[in-house]
């Protein structure tokens, strides 16, 4: 009895979804019109699809789509209950689901509508793992502003009125009335639509100077039914008495004669005033001007300062990079660790990216989503250095990481999972993949990097051997071994299909750390030093007028200098 329950209730559910496909879209009304919702109270969004069986539904999902940017999650019905963890917070706890099983529906509930809710709104509906959609607008009616009359002007005989509301939604009906209560034809009306999307409408009527009573205007929202109505009351004058123009003219006269005046008062106070502020800000430049006189003396020297801080600072980095080509070594590519579309040379020295996958062993050394390799080299102590031609790549990622790091999936490169690494992203902007990453500009493009690793003092740092300059430096206290790290990165539309190259000994086009010895006049072995007086102590400036050395040293010394540590400036 249990098997053929449920077979029973597979064939019902392969059924309803055959069913749901099948169904076609009922949208609620043309695409030009739209469900209207009062402002503040609930708007009621039919789902534009007609479900079969609402019970079989695995989720209904509401979306908001703005003009601009992703969309929204506005309510989630998943597993017979709602969900909120992925509704926008302007949504939660004002919306609602309404399912009518008999006639398969399902309504989202709008509570508390505000301005901001109006707008397209998508239904998806999800029956196992199909879906359907579709759309429905949401517009907010809203009822306007009091309406406010005033006088535009007189003509033979006429008072012609115009009648200002704003914040009406849909656009509103308007109408004079005289004091009768019979409709006034209307001279014009004009409605127009604010920075908000409501409808702001003027509307102009004349009637007879000599009309008695209330004159009124009323202006109505149709879809909510309500209106807004202001009356002016018409006085005829009495008998033998001025016109109403000659009233006006009495009064506005006056007002004029003391608006004028006043304005003259005005005038002659911010004049007053401007020359006080214009005393003051005198006062306060001569004062500046005192104290600038005396703070250029201490900027001029703490400018020297920083000037011979600077130069020191550029002389330390540049020995920095003196000390570490001392260690240099010759670092090949491991092949097992090899991305199966990386391409290398067969002496191990250079890698690119192929357009397939290589028939290659996947071992649990080996990369299968990133494409790098490392070098086939484990440091777990002393100092090391090696060099990598990048020539004109567009973008590359070189550095270091543990021989632990993870080599299956996709992995977030951090000095926290074991990843000292630097990358070209694109032109001349750098990154240090740090967390966060450190992004940088360098004056010159590297077309060789120098990478150095101090594996006791927790460093590695980074060189332009182009210019001969230090980029960026890792610290980090290091246990396990290290390995070098490479990844030619993807081809960046065919600019970026140069390999990258691991050089077997230092740069020719460099200056070497110690100067070729003439052969002519230093065939003993002898080495030329040079001495930059700049970087002599005080004390010792009597040094600087020796120039250039020559110092005899013997060639069974050249092997003793590969693991010669030179202490940083």
């Amino acid at each position: 009895m249990e098997t053929a329950s449920s077979s029973g209730s597979w064939l019902s559910s392969c059924l309803n979804i055959l069913i749901f496909l099948q169904l076609p879209i009922h949208l609620s009304g043309d695409s030009d019109k739209f469900h209207l919702a009062p402002l503040g109270g609930t708007a009621k969004l039919l789902c534009p699809l007609t479900l079969w069986s609402v019970k079989d539904i695995t989720e209904v999902r509401w979306l908001r789509t703005p003009i601009s940017g992703p969309s929204q999650v506005v309510h989630v019905f998943r597993g017979a209950g709602d969900r909120q963890e992925d509704v926008v917070p302007e949504y939660k706890g004002r919306t609602a689901l309404v399912r009518d099983e008999q006639k398969g529906s399902a309504t989202l509930e709008i509570r508390d509508v505000r301005l901001e809710d109006r707008g397209p709104y998508q239904c998806r509906v999800q029956i196992g793992n199909l879906s359907r959609e579709g759309t429905v607008n949401l517009q907010v009616a809203v009822l306007g502003s009091d309406p406010y009359i005033h006088v535009k002007g007189y003509e033979a005989g006429w008072i012609h009125l115009v009648c200002r509301s704003v914040g009406w939604f849909p656009r509103p009906w308007a109408e004079w009335r005289d004091p009768q209560g019979k409709v006034l034809p209307s001279e014009t009306e004009a409605s127009s639509l604010d920075k908000a999307g409501l409808f702001e409408t003027a509307i102009s009527s004349k009637v007879e100077d000599s009309t008695v009573g209330s004159v009124s205007c009323a202006i109505r929202n149709v879809a909510l039914g309500q209106e807004k109505t202001v009356a002016m009351v018409m006085a005829a004058p009495p008998p033998g008495r001025i016109s109403s123009a000659e009233v006006a003219l009495a009064v506005v006269l006056p007002v004029l004669g003391l608006l004028i005046v006043a304005g003259i008062c005005f005038i002659w106070k911010q004049r007053r005033s401007k020359e006080k502020l214009l005393y003051e800000q005198a006062m306060e430049v001569e004062n500046l001007l005192s104290d600038h006189a005396k703070e250029k003396g201490r900027l001029h020297k703490a400018l020297k300062k920083l000037r011979s801080e600077l130069k020191l600072k550029r002389a330390a980095a540049n020995s920095g990079w003196r000390r570490a080509r001392l260690h240099f070594v010759a670092v090949t590519l491991d092949p097992d660790t090899a991305h199966p579309k990386l391409i290398l040379s067969e002496d191990h020295r250079s890698v690119k990216l192929g357009d397939r996958r290589q028939p290659v062993l996947d071992n649990p050394q080996r990369f299968d989503f990133v494409v790098s390799v490392l070098g086939s080299e484990y440091f777990v102590a002393g100092c090391h250095y090696w060099e990598v031609y990048v020539g004109d790549k567009t973008k590359w990622i070189l550095g270091v990481c543990s021989e632990s790091v993870s080599r299956k999936g996709k992995v977030t490169a951090s000095p926290a999972n074991g990843h000292w690494l630097m990358r070209q992203s694109r032109g001349n902007q750098y990154e240090a993949l740090t967390s966060p990453q450190t992004s940088f500009r360098l004056k010159e493009s590297p077309r060789c990097v120098g990478i150095f690793l101090d594996y006791e003092a927790g460093i590695i740092s980074f060189y332009n051997v182009t210019d001969k300059s230090h980029i960026f430096t890792f610290t980090h206290t290091f246990s396990g071994p290290l390995r070098p790290f490479f990844e030619p990165c993807l081809h960046d539309e065919g600019r970026n299909v140069a390999p990258l190259i691991v050089c077997s000994e230092l740069q020719k086009s460099e200056e070497s750390i110690v100067p070729k010895p003439d052969r002519k006049g230093r065939a003993n072995g002898d080495v030329a030093l040079k001495v930059n007086s700049s970087l002599l102590p005080p004390q010792a400036s009597e040094l600087s007028s020796l120039g250039d050395m020559t110092l005899p040293w013997s060639p069974d010394l050249g092997p003793a200098l590969q693991g010669l540590k030179v202490p940083y400036f």
